[in-house]
């Protein structure tokens, strides 16, 4: 099976155990990071353009017990309304892409992984996270 943390995207069609891709994710998050490292998860048609498409961005920080997420869809980009940073924060991509992420896109590590395995199993937005759009 190939190591989905090794990839910068990929689709919730690829996770064959979602129990256990989370626990994965978890240990990720419990190990030494040098860098802050977020993923792309897709649901819906693979045509972004599509209506139906939708993608999560979740991520673990250096800084332990944080994490983030990002809902993204045709109308636009959502954050958690109980995100913690105000401005931007530095995350690379699969840790390999600097890129950055919007404020109030970090939670606590146990709210991103409930919203991670919610958005897997439903491929809909999370409801158990409350959403506004991304400055």
């Amino acid at each position: 099976m190939t190591n989905l943390l090794d990839l910068t995207g990929f689709r919730v069609d690829d996770v064959p155990d979602v129990s256990r891709f989370i626990d994965r994710v978890r240990e990720f998050a419990a190990g030494d990071l040098e860098a802050a490292h977020f993923w792309v998860v897709a649901a819906g048609p693979t045509d972004v353009r599509h209506e139906d498409h939708v993608e999560l961005e979740f991520g673990v920080s250096t800084a332990p017990g944080v994490a983030a997420l990002t809902f993204g869809q045709r109308d636009g980009q959502y954050v958690p309304a109980g995100g913690t940073n105000e401005d931007e924060v530095d995350y690379q991509l699969a840790g390999l892409h600097p890129s950055y992420l919007p404020p109030g896109a970090e939670v606590p590590l146990p709210d991103m992984l409930t919203a991670l395995e919610e958005f897997l199993r439903t491929h809909q937005r999370p409801t158990s996270i409350t959403w506004v759009p991304a400055d």
